[in-house]
């Protein structure tokens, strides 16, 4: 006897029977009536068994498990965040989050005093400990909607940590210490290791430019005794400049014969490797360097020729220094540097009396 049907998919017939879960109705379809029930028992414990599942993640998730979620699923694709604050928020993470005690616990227990205590005992500036708040901040928030934890962030407060900020100052090279980095580069010459980025040294000392912006340095910006300074190279994308800060800095004639020995070396160099570059900074493969690849380059030649390290941006604060022992207005440095106002200048940079772009860069003489 034909097992019985009640309706008609496509070219087919099946029995089908409707069950309300969660309050909607749903259909489910078998070749009888028994197997569509077969079929809905079925349902019910794939749906106990993934409940049992959830639950069970729920009580065992750490920190460390929702933060890898957060991060690989919604906050690298996320359109709400510029790259470079996802980058920094991977990196507060990573840094000071990542592996502590904090990151250990299970994410449903956590309460405020547990993170209260991680930020109590964080060894952080006050600038780094803004950081990782505002990571944990979203991604407590997106935890709270998920149902990962309970909504308690809003109860922890931020601890009194040290200001490293340039407030009081700005960090420079001393004479002596520019004296050993280009007694250094000079000694050493290209393409001798360890010190292959040689000449941007060099670069950064007598045009004051940002790393990025050097970085992204084409031998075709370079003409007519000027540097054009049109793009700058940012999380690995050439974008322009920071506030679109455009701008022409002539060249020191300091620059003009290593320009000239570091072309043909990298020529020699292209030919050898066989690729093909317009960029003046790149390595061995023709690739464009990162500014923390170039960072520790220089690090490794600082403790070769035994001065301390420091920051990239120190060699933009020297070069603006020396400009102001040199009488440069304020206008003309703050043109030089690019940046966004006249006031961004006078923050940090005392200057004194007038005079004219070109002169002012031809009067920019580090005390060797």
């Amino acid at each position: 006897m034909a097992t019985k049907k009640n309706v008609k998919v496509g070219n087919r017939e099946y029995f089908r029977i409707r069950r309300t879960i969660d309050g909607k109705q749903k259909s489910f379809y078998g070749s009888s009536k028994g197997d569509a029930e077969n079929k809905y028992k079925r349902f019910l414990e794939e749906q106990a068994e993934r409940k049992v599942a959830r639950k069970t993640e729920h009580l065992t998730a750490t920190i460390h498990d929702r933060a890898k979620e957060y991060i690989e699923n919604s906050l690298s694709v996320s359109q709400k965040y510029a790259r470079g604050t996802k980058v920094s928020y991977r990196s507060a993470y990573n840094v000071h989050v990542k592996g502590s005690e904090l990151d250990r616990m299970v994410a449903s227990d956590v309460r405020a005093k547990d993170i209260q205590r991680f930020y109590n005992d964080l060894d952080i500036s006050s600038q780094g400990l803004s950081q990782v708040n505002k990571f944990l901040s979203a991604f407590w928030k997106w935890m709270v909607l998920n149902q990962y934890a309970d909504d308690v962030f809003r109860a922890v407060e931020l601890p009194l940590k040290p200001d490293n900020s340039r407030n009081d100052g700005i960090v420079i090279w001393t004479d002596d210490e520019v004296s050993a980095i280009l007694g250094g580069i000079d000694a050493v010459r290209q393409p001798c290791k360890p010190f292959r980025a040689s000449f941007i040294v060099k670069v950064l000392l007598y045009t004051g430019m940002r790393i990025g912006e050097a970085l992204s340095l084409k031998y075709s910006d370079v003409r007519a005794g000027m540097i054009h300074i049109e793009r700058q190279l940012y999380l690995g994308e050439i974008k322009p400049p920071k506030y679109n800060s455009a701008r022409i800095v002539p060249l020191h004639d300091a620059l003009v014969v290593p320009l000239a020995e570091h072309r043909e070396w990298h020529r020699r160099e292209m030919e050898r490797r066989e690729y093909l570059t317009d960029y003046v900074f790149t390595t061995k493969n023709g690739t464009l360097y990162e500014p923390t690849n170039i960072r520790k380059l220089l690090n490794t030649y600082y403790d070769k020729i035994g001065v301390p390290k420091k920051s990239i941006h120190t060699y933009r604060h020297t070069f603006c220094t020396h400009l102001c022992r040199c009488d440069v207005p304020l206008e003309v440095a703050s043109k030089l540097l690019g940046h966004k106002s006249l006031e961004v200048t006078a923050r940090h940079y005392q200057l004194i009396k007038n005079d004219t772009l070109e002169d002012a860069i031809g009067k920019l003489v580090y005390n060797l």
